[in-house]
């Protein structure tokens, strides 16, 4: 397997002379991506989605610690290399401190530094063949909960256990839960690769995916762990009142995971957050209903609900699976979809007896109510709807007729819902930036607390809708007030920079030069 890597450092010659000189494919790494500084590092770290990143310590912009300690949280599964002709201890010892693999001091030649990168190559090979191991997987089963310990938590997350023992139940089982946490559940659904076998037989691919999980979220937040029947669900608990981002971003390092190492595709699913153990069911229904967003969304990453549908927190959940086929048809089916599930669940009702009769349809009606409520639809079908209610008793000729009107109108409405969304968190993202993007510590994270979105989710509607990514936007904004200011005569090059959202005069000068191809004193003077 062959690994990506990033070589940082502000030394062209440097940076060039590693690239040429190692013999990357004979060491396991695809051909190095060079980066200027750490800030360059940083970005094409998330991009690129890379394995390694080799790395000076004295940077300009910003150095290689603080690359390091940013990307342990974007980037949580990367390993770092750190080079530096700097032997301070302070400098080893805040390396170690940032779980960085390898602290290297220049000058280092070819031999030294091919023999760092095939001990990192191990490393992740290690990880890797970790999660494979057969035998050490059947342990892990053996070792599994007792049963009745998740038997607990799957009657939890379907909202059967009464208030009044949950609090008794939890204590019992020992479980990472307390009274104030900020609770989500995140549920991790697998698919089989159709172009390749996972490396493991399927029956131990859900236990895999669990050790996994718990890995990666020791020491961010208390959490319990389980296998159902049809996903992997992690109930995490946070001293965080916003955790969501950070647990997008570890969701999604899964997802990517499970793809490398195993073969499967996985989806996660997130719901948001509670603060009542008897109201984490709703999380979890919230998780289940971002699953299926992935026949839009794409699969193979995390979904955060409130990304897919700006909506009210339900305080209910759909069970039965009647239901459940009627929301998701009018959800994603499309016309002939929609008909078909009426149609079929109008010839159950066939079957039944006039008051079960009643009974059968007055639940499509409350699954099309709380669509309508939840959804914020009372214009689109209310006439309609109420005039079904008030004639439900009269189960005639007309009654397909009115079912397929509403829920055809409900699927219409949602549908452009879908689409209106992204355009309209997108327009209220850009005169947001617009409105701070001289302040220099304006970030993507501040922009998706603005919207309430999680930054993966908003990174890739933007870049859809406008056609660029977020940096590059500001970049533009921040270079066009850069330019105004330049006109004005008298103002140094520092004030330009300070109001055009950059507090190191320097690094200013690098982007303009960057962006415009000349330094902002000679595009100012015209030369």
């Amino acid at each position: 397997m062959e690994y990506k890597i990033i070589i940082a450092d502000d030394e062209a010659d440097t940076r060039e002379g590693i690239v040429s000189r190692i013999d990357w494919k004979s060491l396991g790494y695809s051909q190095a991506i060079e980066a200027e500084n750490g800030q360059d590092a940083l970005e094409k770290a998330e991009l690129e989605k890379v394995d390694v990143v080799l790395t000076d310590i004295k940077m300009p912009f910003m150095d290689g610690l603080e690359m390091s300690r940013r990307l342990a949280l974007l980037c949580p599964g990367v390993k770092v290399v750190v080079l530096s002709g700097f032997d301070e201890f302070e400098y080893a010892q805040e390396a170690i401190r940032l779980n960085v693999v390898e602290y290297v001091l220049k000058p280092v030649n070819v031999a030294e530094l091919s023999e760092v990168l095939r001990r990192v190559k191990d490393i992740l090979d290690g990880e890797i063949n970790q999660k494979r191991n057969i035998e050490g997987l059947r342990e892990s089963y053996r070792m599994a909960l007792p049963l009745m310990r998740e038997r607990f938590l799957t009657e939890l997350m379907w909202g059967a256990v009464p208030g009044s023992q949950i609090e008794a139940q939890v204590a019992k089982f020992g479980l990472e839960m307390k009274e104030g946490d900020v609770r989500v559940v995140v549920a991790f659904e697998c698919e089989k690769n159709p172009k390749a076998a996972p490396v493991v037989s399927w029956e131990l691919v859900p236990l895999s995916i669990k050790q996994l999980v718990e890995e990666r979220l020791e020491r961010r937040c208390r959490h319990e762990v389980f296998i159902s029947s049809s996903a992997i669900i992690a109930v995490t608990a946070w001293d965080n009142p916003d955790p969501i981002a950070e647990l997008a971003s570890v969701a999604d390092d899964i997802c990517a995971w499970c793809a490398k190492a195993l073969n499967v595709t996985v989806t996660a699913g997130i719901g948001r957050s509670r603060r009542k153990l008897d109201e984490i069911h709703e999380s979890f229904q919230e998780a289940r209903s971002a699953l299926e967003y992935k026949v839009v969304a794409g699969g193979g990453k995390a979904i955060y609900i409130q990304d897919m549908e700006m909506l009210k927190i339900s305080q209910a959940a759909f069970g039965a699976r009647e239901e459940e086929s009627l929301l998701y048809a009018i959800k994603f089916g499309g016309d002939r979809a929609i008909i078909n599930c009426i149609d079929e669940l109008l010839e159950k009702a066939k079957e039944l007896g006039g008051w079960q009769r009643k009974a059968h349809i007055l639940s499509l009606l409350s699954v099309l109510c709380r669509i309508v409520e939840k959804h914020g639809l009372e214009e689109a079908t209310d006439e309609d709807l109420g005039s079904f209610m008030a004639s439900i008793g009269d189960f005639g000729e007309g009654t397909r007729e009115r079912l397929c009107r509403i829920c055809l109108k409900l699927g219409a409405s949602l549908s452009a819902q879908r689409e209106t969304v992204p355009k309209f968190l997108v327009e209220k993202a850009k005169v947001f930036i617009a409105e701070h993007f001289s302040d220099r510590d304006l970030s993507v994270e501040r922009v998706c607390e603005h919207l309430h979105v999680s930054s993966s989710y908003f990174s890739t509607i933007f870049r859809h809708e406008t056609g660029e990514s977020y940096v590059k936007h500001l970049t533009g904004l921040r270079m066009a007030k850069a330019v105004e200011l330049l006109g004005q005569s008298g103002m140094k090059t520092y004030e330009v920079a300070r109001l055009s959202g950059y507090d190191e005069p320097n690094y200013f000068s690098y982007v303009f030069k960057k962006w415009f191809g000349v330094s902002p004193t000679r595009y100012r003077s015209g030369s």
